[in-house]
């Protein structure tokens, strides 16, 4: 990989990496995947590591909401390097923290978290306009580091089973305000029309046009964990979107800043 990709991360705030995995390896991701889902399978509740989808309201706000889900049918899963080890291996094995996003931040991170995001065809739920350093716990230090991640797709991921779309340079404007309600706590009653966290539209940027980024099995996108992304619903009859995010620590970029963004209006 040549600096292009990485200057390509600095500027835009994120990268393709074609081929990121193949073979042996790409396999080995599939079958720990099939782990995670067999640890879901009876499941009839979401859970702060296992959220089941539910059609026409999306895995997260049922979950908030206490509303009912599909029995094993994952939306996302946090902390699946902890469940199933087997992600924390293949990660290892190809370097991603010393490669890939060393190149990126200037210097080898550490991963802090893997999830699971599945978007099952005809129920997948879209995810909203988000940064994902708005939601790094208050230890994490923002000031002092920055979020990089690699997600990589485990089958096709296209514009109709919701793929990922970016805001090119959004990394670069600071941290937008995120409409919407927290996750509840252990032991918390539901919350009636609880929202998932989000970017409302008037307080986007309007510097640059959204980018779609579909990925081949095996290939994968590198961001900024600043640049503002979002995924559509699956709205396809057979064709799901499986995919699985790394997400490490660094340094924080001289090319991010903490402060509120200055936002820009129509």
């Amino acid at each position: 990989m040549d600096d292009t990709h990485y200057r390509e991360v600095r500027e835009n705030g994120f990268v393709r990496l074609p081929g990121l995995m193949a073979g042996g390896t790409l396999a080995r991701l599939k079958s720990a995947v099939s782990d995670l889902e067999d640890l879901a399978r009876d499941r009839t509740v979401s859970s702060g590591d296992f959220i089941l989808e539910a059609p026409g309201i999306g895995g997260w706000a049922a979950w908030q909401q206490g509303a009912r889900a599909l029995t094993g049918v994952l939306r996302s899963a946090d902390r699946i390097h902890e469940h199933v080890p087997e992600f924390d291996a293949v990660q290892r094995s190809l370097d991603l923290a010393g490669g890939p996003v060393a190149g990126a931040a200037g210097s080898p991170g550490t991963l802090v978290n893997a999830f699971l995001w599945a978007k099952p065809p005809v129920v997948g739920s879209a995810k909203p306009w988000h940064q994902d350093i708005a939601f790094a716990p208050p230890s994490f230090g923002p000031e002092e580091h920055g979020i990089v991640t690699i997600w990589v797709a485990l089958e096709p991921a296209t514009e109709r089973n919701g793929c990922l779309q970016f805001i090119p340079g959004s990394h670069l404007l600071g941290l937008f305000p995120h409409t919407g309600d927290r996750e509840r706590l252990p032991g918390e009653p539901p919350r009636a029309g609880a929202v998932e966290p989000h970017v409302a539209d008037e307080h986007l940027p309007r510097t640059a046009e959204p980018v779609a980024v579909p990925l081949e099995p095996g290939s994968a996108v590198m961001f900024d964990g600043l640049v503002l992304h979002r995924s559509a619903p699956n709205t396809t009859a057979a064709e799901p979107r499986t995919a699985v995010s790394f997400v490490y620590q660094v340094p924080r970029p001289s090319w991010t800043r903490m402060e509120p963004a200055v936002l820009a209006r129509p």
